[in-house]
């Protein structure tokens, strides 16, 4: 394992944990000493648990802020939910260029309203390497899906959720998103 920042991204449902949890794996068979982080924000399945819908789970330490990880002194910082975090992204640039610590990040690259998706646009421009990751289309059932659409109304970007989510591709998107605006139009007088 070299010093080095991998992120998984892509949209929910394509499989950013699993490889997240297969790094964590593989640390561990490299005999690293490693520890797995989420944001606080995130307790879909648990204020400690970092957990793939189908295969398997870890124990993560709950963070708030990227400078929380300098009290930890470890080979392999595994992080989930990477969007969710705050602080200065520097913080990672000093544990892998100064530390010579190996980073594994998963994280959504946009929000529902396909915005770039808190500090991850900085993320994927310091990341050695990325990995961006599709899933099936709920709609087509394609593997094509690059967006996560929120099944509903919502007044922020965050709203920590599973099953309010689906995974889209960008022409089934563009239908679902046509027929809001149609909706919305419909409604908005009443």
């Amino acid at each position: 394992m070299q010093n080095k920042i991998t992120v998984y991204t892509g949209p929910m449902f394509s499989g950013k944990t699993t490889a997240l949890l297969g790094a964590y794996e593989r640390a561990e068979i490299a005999h690293k000493k490693v520890l797995a982080f989420k944001p606080k924000i995130d307790n879909r399945f648990g204020d400690r648990v970092i957990k793939s819908r189908k295969f398997g789970e870890i124990t993560a330490i709950p963070i708030a802020s990227l400078e929380e990880l300098l009290t930890y002194d470890v080979d392999v910082y595994i992080i989930d939910e990477f969007q969710f975090l705050k602080g200065d992204i520097r913080v990672l640039l000093d544990l892998v260029d100064n530390k010579g610590k190996t980073i594994y990040v998963s994280g959504l690259d946009m929000t529902a309203e396909r915005k770039p998706f808190g500090l991850m646009p900085e993320l994927l421009a310091i990341a050695d390497s990325v990995q961006k990751f599709v899933a099936v289309c709920h709609d087509c059932d394609e593997e094509s899906a690059i967006y996560s659409y929120y099944l509903g109304r919502k007044d922020t970007d965050i709203v920590v959720g599973n099953t309010e989510y689906i995974p889209l591709c960008r022409k089934c998107m563009s239908k679902r998103l046509k027929a809001d605006k149609i909706h919305e139009e419909k409604y908005k007088d009443r």
